[in-house]
């Protein structure tokens, strides 16, 4: 909507350049007064073309084509974010027990790549298992379930919460994800940068290692296993992914990511 639109446009755009379209928007409003007022409709008709909705939303198609061969830029990053936005609200009814994961997009070398931790053998449970920064809402602590979510991941990771950028959340089936957990786990999307420009630094007691794996074999259907498992499986990675990780992660992959690459937004 046109709200999220404008909250785009303000955190990801200069003061400047917003001010520049402003001003290129007023010129073309006088322009069409003067062209209105003084009858001449064939030139006013050419000058308002290019705001029609089928006009704007050929433009939005064509500069809002997701294209990931440069990893995430800040384009991609504009376009992921507005998509998120924009996905369906789903009915999400209060939980005791609330949750939060981060799926994180970074760089390697300048390919784009999501994060992935392995839980330590110190954990409770679900020991070395493969999994997204997170953990449970701590109501004295943090003020969203976004907060939460930036709190474990720089307690799991040593990532300053500062450093990640939150892009949305991931609208889900809670009632799917409230079945695989019993807890209603709220799933973020971040970015947090060109991963080698970072200081990571695992809590053992928590992480047994972190590791990256890069877009376009997360997209290889190939590397994907879906026959006669609960949730799919991703095996083209150093550990299988399984389990509401993989569940997110097809997710994001699906919903998002192909949508975004087939322009279907």
């Amino acid at each position: 909507n046109d709200e999220d639109d404008i909250n785009v446009l303000v955190q990801n755009f200069t003061a400047p350049a917003l001010a520049e379209a402003l001003r290129d928007r007023e010129i073309t409003l006088q322009r069409a007064a003067t062209l209105f007022f003084s009858g001449e409709t064939e030139e006013l008709k050419e000058l308002l073309v290019p705001f029609l909705d089928e006009s704007v939303e050929r433009r939005r198609l064509r500069h809002h084509h997701l294209d990931l061969s440069k990893g995430f830029t800040r384009k991609e990053i504009v376009i992921l974010q507005r998509y998120l936005h924009r996905m369906p609200r789903h009915v999400f009814h209060n939980a005791e027990r609330r949750a939060s994961v981060i799926i994180p997009l970074c760089n390697v070398n300048g390919v784009a790549s999501v994060l992935f931790e392995r839980r330590s053998m110190k954990v409770r449970t679900h020991k070395q298992q493969v999994c997204f920064p997170g953990g449970m809402l701590d109501e004295g602590v943090d003020s969203t379930i976004i907060q939460t979510s930036l709190r474990e991941m720089e307690e799991e990771l040593g990532i300053p919460r500062e450093k990640i950028e939150v892009l949305g959340i991931l609208r889900c089936n809670w009632n799917e994800v409230a079945s695989m957990t019993g807890i209603a786990v709220t799933p973020v999307i971040g970015f947090i940068g060109e991963l080698n420009d970072l200081v990571l630094t695992p809590n053992s007691d928590e992480v047994e290692q972190y590791f990256t794996i890069p877009l376009d074999d997360l997209l290889d259907e190939q590397k994907w296993l879906t026959r006669n498992f609960s949730t799919p499986v991703f095996t083209g990675g150093p550990h299988t992914i399984w389990g509401l990780t993989a569940y997110l992660l097809e997710k994001f992959l699906k919903e998002v990511v192909m949508k975004c690459t087939s322009n279907n937004i």
